[in-house]
């Protein structure tokens, strides 16, 4: 009786663990897939992806967890789809320095909407940015975006706040522009699309491209220079 009993319990726990790895397998696989969509520039918000606990949290190891990653992605494709007050909301409780430096970001393009702001107001905006930043810089004190950052603002703040009112207009933000092809509407993480300056006439742009070989082979030698005299 004592050995079927053993046997029992021995297939139920490992009965549990298989079922426990399929599903962390299942989950990690759902993961890598949302990387890949970021990493092709496709932004949708899986709303069944959601950073449930699982047997990566209990792991040791500097590696992160699952649903560290899927915080991240989380944070990071609300930011790029334009949701900054999503991403704002989430930090509240969070200690992730990656989270923390994508709602510092989307803290700061959310200032950017309101340039046109009053000036007490827009410093006042560039100064809880900067508590946002200071926030990564504890968490992670040799986080080098999020100190380039902090310094970066701490510019715009400093000019922002310089300004006499009457003379210095704001600096008007730039809208990212749709293409066709590919690639989403809008800012991507390679930035804002490219194009032509405005009101810039096509013909006076210069193509060079290399010469090719042969071209190259009829040009006369350069003559050599002179002597040159040392200093010294």
């Amino acid at each position: 009786m004592k050995t079927v009993v053993t046997r029992l319990i021995v297939a139920i726990v490992l009965s549990a663990a298989a079922w426990l790895s399929w599903s962390e397998a299942r989950l990690a696989a759902r993961v890598a897939d949302a990387r890949q969509q970021m990493a092709t520039l496709q932004f949708q918000v899986d709303d069944t992806l959601t950073p449930a606990a699982s047997i990566s949290d209990y792991l040791p190891g500097e590696q992160g967890s699952l649903s560290s990653d899927i915080r991240r992605i989380r944070a990071r494709v609300a930011y790029w789809i334009g949701g900054y007050d999503d991403v704002m909301e989430e930090k509240s409780q969070e200690l992730d320095p990656e989270v923390l430096l994508t709602a510092a970001n989307a803290a700061f393009r959310a200032s950017e909407r309101e340039a046109a702001a009053p000036q007490t107001q827009r410093v006042q905006q560039l100064d809880g940015v900067l508590q946002a930043y200071a926030a990564v810089l504890k968490a992670s004190p040799r986080h080098a975006d999020a100190a380039y950052n902090y310094e970066y603002v701490t510019r715009v703040r400093d000019e922002v706040a310089s300004r006499v009112p009457g003379k210095t207009a704001p600096v008007a933000v730039a809208k990212g522009r749709g293409r066709a092809g590919d690639l989403p509407e809008g800012n991507t993480i390679h930035g804002r699309p490219g194009g032509p300056p405005p009101a810039a006439p096509t013909e006076e742009f210069q193509v060079i491209a290399p010469m090719e070989y042969g071209d190259r082979e009829a040009q006369p030698e350069a003559t050599p220079g002179g002597k040159i005299q040392r200093k010294g």
